[in-house]
């Protein structure tokens, strides 16, 4: 009817709300009439009814619950039939009794003779499988419904590497989308593509020879795909692509190692790679157009193609991030991916809102999106089906990638459950599968007991946190603004002597401050990583009296610090050698600050030798691997003197092994101190090296500005 407007919403799975807008006026006993699968017309029972101006709402009641699948057409006299909005039942109390689905076959099920096709969209009259024909054109088929809401489709011949699309049609929205379950997509992952996962998950394994078996073994150490190697200055041939991270024998210019030997070289245990999911921002054909970090996820299983040598095949990402692993297993590495499961890049245009209206993005008390992240949502883990999609995301990576392990990004935008439930599932395929995560504590609408942040660490015993209280205790406040002129310990701010031994412990330990953790297992101790400024750039604001000479001490001070700490050691890539990005903080999108500068590591080489005498230390120290600091607290005294001297002893065998007595020796002042101690004692590490010789011993011990020793009796 002209100048009239007629919208119909399910309210509850026999109810429906109806609004109407017109200029005409409208009874109240309006007559609604229901027809099912072209049935016979049913009258629908009115509940209520009101109005103001122009605008009437009429509730109204079926004779029997709504059937998701079936088709609806609700009509009255003088109106075109209209369908039924059925986004609000995501939110009904049966829902997820109704749909909640636990099987393992959702996405595309390849094999040479048929490849099967499973989407969750209970809310969906009709689904339609779009797929590439062998001259290029497409398709539809028409998807059978089946249990819980999963429509299902399979198609008798090879379809490997075919581009597809699910058509969902949740009555009154009709959307294209993706497979959110897609573990291959076509260039710009503007359709998803069909893969033979199987095919990867069949190529050799390998596995690291050193077997790591507490978190406190590891020693982590991040990097960017692209930004590893994409300098010129070396040798390496497929530059800023994932098989240039596999390439053995680079040199720089000069003949230094460069990457794959550069990470083997500096004694480095653990690989975490930025985002290698697929992520927008990057033209898969065009990569050096635009940047981006990978922090923008459009899917949980496909892999990112700007990395790719062939990204217009999508088995040959699969294939070229499997040899990544397989390449670091061979040489002794081990690997985690860095993950986003606490947001997408648009929630609008993401196959998971597109399949199933208002059900995997949190909402706030509003009605609108919620977005903690900052991202514009906030996906609703707490859910079955979302959680189904983050732990499913995780098993397929270990199964397909080998990966080792995974950091989370915003993990406390994650609740406690889902990460505790993925981790026992993982450890079921790798027994030594490593967990961490951001765990700041964000946003309102997921209640503070279920998110998986610090705060709640006593309930995550299996996962790490980034320690942000051993950053900004070691190497001072880090965010934009004022606080980067604030020093920290390594700057030379004595203050923190004392808070120092509560950082180095992991802060597992009730000292000045309460306890963050249940033991060292639980912190990454870290004071750069890819966001915020480079500790050298920090320190810049920080120490601007300095000049560089003491800027790059500082730097080595503060690894060393690192190395003797109980937890988990964190770099990220280029710290050691005091990597800038010249002075800026937030570069997730800025072309070329964040390369590794291998001209760099020509230069400062002093630097590079120093951090892999540090990281060879750790690996000779076994005790630097204990997890019970309460433990450790009784058998190893700190000792703050008056001129600033941090003094670490002990006379426990866990700790001394074959010896009576040994001394750590921290001295954080910019100039040289002597100090005497009580007999001779064998020099083991100084000034960021080993010494050798046997009969280099010293009583009166000269130590250098910000540096470290150790010494034995």
């Amino acid at each position: 009817m002209k100048n009239s407007f007629i919208s119909a919403k399910l309210i509850s799975m026999n109810r429906i709300s109806v609004m109407m807008m017109t200029m005409m006026l409208e009874k109240k006993d309006t007559i609604f009439y229901l027809t099912k699968d072209n049935d016979y017309p049913k009258k629908l029972k009115l509940i209520r009814h009101t109005s103001t101006n122009n605008l009437n709402i009429y509730e109204l009641e079926m004779d029997e619950p709504f059937e998701f699948g079936a088709r609806y057409d609700l009509s009255l006299e003088s109106y075109p039939s209209i369908a039924i909005d059925v986004s609000l039942a995501t939110t009904f109390p049966e829902f997820d009794q109704m749909f909640n689905y636990d099987g393992d076959d959702l996405g595309a099920l390849y094999k040479r003779s048929e490849t099967k096709f499973s989407v969750w969209a209970p809310l969906s009259y009709t689904v339609y499988l779009k797929i590439e024909n062998e001259d290029g054109t497409f398709s539809f088929h028409r998807m059978n419904r089946t249990n819980r809401g999963v429509y299902r489709l399979t198609l008798q011949g090879d379809y490997l590497n075919r581009k597809y699309h699910y058509v969902v049609n949740n009555y009154t929205v009709t959307k294209e989308s993706n497979d959110p379950y897609g573990k291959g997509v076509s260039l710009n992952s503007l359709y998803s593509a069909v893969v033979n996962t199987d095919k990867i998950r069949k190529m050799d394994k390998y596995a690291p020879k050193e077997v790591l078996t507490k978190y406190t073994d590891h020693i982590i150490y991040e990097l960017h795909t692209r930004d590893f190697t994409a300098q010129k200055s070396t040798n390496i041939v497929n530059r800023g692509k994932f098989l240039g991270l596999t390439e053995e024998k680079r040199t720089t210019l000069y003949g230094k190692p460069a990457g794959l030997d550069y990470l083997k070289f500096i004694g480095i245990t653990t690989v975490q790679l930025l985002p290698v999911l697929d992520f927008q921002g990057v033209d898969d054909l065009n990569p050096d157009a635009t940047y981006n970090w990978g922090y923008d996820p459009i899917s949980m299983f496909a892999i990112e193609g700007s990395y790719s040598l062939n990204p217009a095949n999508p088995m040959e990402r699969l294939i070229e991030l499997r040899k990544v692993v397989d390449t670091f297993h061979k040489n002794n590495l081990y690997v985690t991916f860095d993950i986003v499961f606490n947001h997408v890049y648009d929630y609008m245009t993401s196959a998971f809102e597109k399949i199933v209206p208002n059900y995997f993005f949190r909402r706030r008390k509003s009605g609108f999106i919620s977005s903690s992240s900052g991202c514009g949502n906030d996906f609703a883990s707490e859910k079955f089906m979302a959680r189904k999609a983050i732990i499913d995301s995780l098993l397929y990576l270990i199964e397909t990638f080998d990966v080792d392990g995974y950091r989370f990004d915003l993990m406390g935008l994650i609740d406690i459950d889902t990460i505790n439930m993925a981790y026992e599932k993982c450890r079921q395929l790798k027994n030594n599968v490593i967990f961490y995560g951001e765990g700041w504590d964000m946003g309102n609408e997921l209640a503070s007991d279920q998110k998986a942040s610090i705060g709640n660490s006593f309930q995550m015993p299996h996962i790490a946190f980034f320690n942000d209280s051993y950053r900004d205790i070691v190497k001072g406040p880090t965010f934009e603004g004022s606080d980067l002129y604030v020093k920290g310990y390594i700057g030379g701010n004595l203050s923190y002597s004392d808070g120092v031994k509560y950082a180095m412990l992991a802060t597992a330990v009730n000292h000045i401050f309460p306890k963050r953790f249940l033991d060292a297992t639980q912190s990454i101790n870290y004071v750069e990583c890819h966001d915020n400024h480079t500790l050298y750039d920090k320190l810049t604001f920080s120490n601007q009296e300095d000049n560089e000479e003491t800027l790059l001490s500082r730097v080595k001070f503060a690894n060393s610090i690192l190395t003797l700490s109980f937890g988990i050691p964190f770099y990220h890539m280029g710290q050691e050698i005091g990597l800038s990005k010249f002075g800026l903080g937030n570069t997730y999108n800025i072309v070329k600050v964040n390369n590794m500068n291998w001209k760099l590591v020509e230069e400062r080489f002093d630097m590079v030798l120093a951090f892999k005498a540090l990281n060879d230390l750790r690996k000779k120290l076994p005790f630097l691997h204990l997890t019970d600091m309460e433990e450790v607290k009784n058998i190893m005294n700190f000792t703050c003197l008056d001129n600033g001297l941090l003094i670490l002893s002990s006379e426990d065998s866990r700790i001394v092994g074959k010896y009576k007595k040994a001394f750590i020796i921290f001295n954080p002042n910019n100039h040289t101190i002597t100090h005497e101690f009580d007999d001779y004692y064998k020099v083991y590490f100084y000034n960021g090296g080993f010494i050798d010789k046997d009969d280099m011993h010293a009583k009166n011990l000269i130590l250098p500005p910000l540096s470290m020793s150790i010494i034995y009796r």
